[in-house]
């Protein structure tokens, strides 16, 4: 999800500092039905197959809900034929969250030309169907999003995201159900009383964030669909979906699916089953199928699979020399973990309920960052940890928590009442996403594609996660409008977003590293952007950050962008240095010629006095701030 007003921080800060941003994490994992603010991203419902398979469609044409409980369903005839509208739909999306639901209606809006191309029936009535594994959230109406805070997990829509959801006409019902950030309040280590607190407000940024918890962004645009286009888009919730065949056999033909039910394991959202029961055996086909499942990426390990296979079949020395995967996930190791617990917090009626309150601990053990869940000074905070702290265990000691809190954070620990610090204590700590992106191929076949998190997972410390998925609609939305077929347009797709993708995740990365190396890849670099920026602006773009937020700017074209900066930076540097060094020579002699001294002795006394300037310097200005 972009709320760059996170960003400034960055700047001053190191990497552990970038952390802050946790909270605006543009993400479309599935949130967690617990007493988080922040879902844990590798939370995802598992399908525990404990029968044969068995395969689930509704016998209505137009089902807008399909209920998780094996009660109340209706079992089709397998006697059916393939063409049976209950059997075979023009689309289908596999992914309940911000852009599976997007890409649905972006479907349900393309002009009947554009849609023509898609179907295989021309003409024909659209069918999208949509398929998630969670049950539906609540409506945005609920006042559960007011009053359990800490149970949602927050997005910051930036520019990107802002962008998609105009351009489909849902902006307005999104910007009804969400709240500004206009900047943010940042407390240094060391400065506790309310009054330390730096404001820095987003000045420069395209469009003002929108924050506003994942699930009531979901709720909103289910309810566009079921106002909308309840007679062209189904709702399924409560299923998990398996690629049978990816159509390879022809670019023309479908794509078969397996509908699995999934039943909830003791209520646990988290786990469920597929029971046999009275469910009937069945396949479901589609003339397009967006895999937008986030990290449970159920199609993008099917297209891994098939590519596996697929170089399993050639002879071990073609594979070894000729041919290289034309699709896998790329998983990084997370060389630089932080885990985070969630904390809701009521701020008084005199601070501002528009802004992002940041605080960092001594030594950078922690960080805590608040985002407002509602205009009424409900917060959703997040305490960033090291793994290994204590304060990460579920069951700690809620006084060594409050102690922490009044010697680390004393503006914050009375607003935290004692029940809630309890609360704290004793869950767990939830583990931030990795870093991974699929590719280079972005499509199967000629008829599947897959998009968002299913494509590109990022660490939250950027905004970039939703907002970019939400993103991949837009431009998905492109390729469908201008390509004959669909096999050209999930090809045009892949090449403007492979390369996007890649470099979204890469970037995001390397400004995670730890130590030296984050401080070589991530301060530095800020630190360089931002001086040689501001003596040439012409010559030096801003920073990844600045560019973040520029309008029409590609990952990939930032990334290169940054490349060649950095190569007229170390032109500029080292062209300095050996000026600044022959004039230094040049001086030496000079003098050294003049009085008659060494040349060495002359440089002593150069270096010396350098020396005595600089802690005579250091000395008046500690002597000023103790004034």
């Amino acid at each position: 999800m972009n709320l760059l007003i996170l960003l400034v921080l960055a700047t001053y800060h190191t990497n552990a500092a970038a952390l802050t941003a946790h909270l605006l994490r543009g993400a479309t994992t599935n949130a967690q039905r617990s007493k988080n603010c922040i879902a844990h991203p590798n939370h995802i419902r598992h399908c525990v197959r404990i029968s044969p398979i068995q395969l689930f469609v509704s016998t209505s044409p137009h089902v807008t809900t399909s209920s998780t409980s094996t009660t109340e369903q209706e079992t089709p005839s397998p006697q059916k034929d393939d063409s049976s509208p209950s059997r075979h739909y023009s689309a289908v999306v596999v992914g309940g969250g911000p852009a599976g639901l997007l890409a649905a209606i972006m479907l349900a809006q393309l002009p009947p030309s554009t849609f023509d191309r898609i179907s295989s029936v021309q003409h024909h009535p659209r069918r999208i169907a949509i398929y998630d594994r969670l049950p539906p959230p609540p409506p945005p109406s609920n006042l559960s999003y007011s009053t359990d805070v800490s149970k949602y997990y927050l997005l910051g829509l930036g520019h990107r995201g802002q962008r998609a959801l105009r351009r489909f006409h849902v902006w307005n019902e999104v910007a009804d159900a969400s709240v500004p950030v206009v900047g943010r309040k940042d407390w240094s280590p060391g400065k506790s009383r309310e009054e330390d607190g730096v404001v820095r407000l987003s000045s420069e940024k395209l469009v003002e964030t929108r924050v506003l918890a994942r699930d009531k962004l979901v709720g909103v645009l289910k309810g566009v669909i079921e106002t909308r286009y309840s007679d062209v888009i189904e709702l399924n919730y409560g299923y998990q979906v398996d690629p049978l065949s990816f159509g390879q056999q022809g670019m023309d033909a479908p794509v078969e699916l397996a509908v699995s039910q999934c039943i909830p394991i003791d209520g646990n959202n988290e786990e469920c089953r597929i029971d046999q029961g009275d469910l009937t055996p069945a396949i479901i086909s589609a003339d397009f199928l967006i895999g937008a499942d986030g990290a449970a990426r159920t199609i993008a390990n099917s297209m891994e699979r098939n590519d596996e296979q697929r170089r399993h079949r050639l002879h071990p020395l073609r594979r070894m020399l000729f041919d290289k995967p034309s699709f896998r996930v790329k998983r990084f190791v997370d060389d630089n973990q932080r885990v985070y617990k969630s904390i809701p917090i009521s701020f008084p009626k005199h601070w501002a309920s528009n802004l992002n309150y940041s605080a960092r601990s001594t030594n950078n053990r922690a960080a805590l960052e608040a985002l407002p869940s509602d205009a009424n000074g409900n917060y959703c905070a997040l305490l960033l940890l090291r793994p290994d702290d204590e304060l990460a265990r579920a069951e700690c000691d809620p006084k060594v928590l409050r102690e922490f809190f009044d010697r680390e954070y004393p503006q914050f620990s009375p607003l935290i009442g004692d029940d809630v610090m309890a609360d704290v204590a004793k869950k767990g700590a939830s583990a931030l996403p990795g870093f991974r992106f699929a590719g280079p191929r972005l499509h199967e076949g000629g008829r599947t594609v897959i998009l968002g998190d299913a494509v590109h997972t990022v660490k939250p410390y950027y905004g970039l996660g939703a907002n970019s998925a939400l993103e991949d609609v837009s431009i998905l939305a492109d390729a469908l409008n201008s390509t004959p077929d669909v096999p050209s347009a999930v090809q045009q797709f892949t090449n403007q977003r492979a390369a996007d993708s890649r470099a979204l995740v890469t970037l995001s990365r390397g400004m995670d590293r730890p130590g030296k190396l984050g401080t070589m890849r991530f301060v530095l670099p800020l630190i360089l952007d931002s001086m040689f920026h501001k003596l040439a602006p012409k010559i030096f773009d801003p920073s990844m950050f600045g560019m973040f937020q520029m309008e029409g700017v590609g990952f990939r074209e930032i990334q290169l962008r940054k490349r060649r900066d950095r190569l007229l930076q170390a032109l500029v540097i080292g062209t300095g240095i050996s000026l600044f060094g022959k004039g230094v020579k040049f001086s030496v002699r000079s003098l050294a010629k003049a009085t008659g001294m060494s040349d060495a002795l002359i440089g002593a006394g150069m270096l010396c006095s350098a020396v005595l300037i600089g802690l005579v310097r250091n000395i008046a200005a500690k002597t000023r701030s103790a004034a």
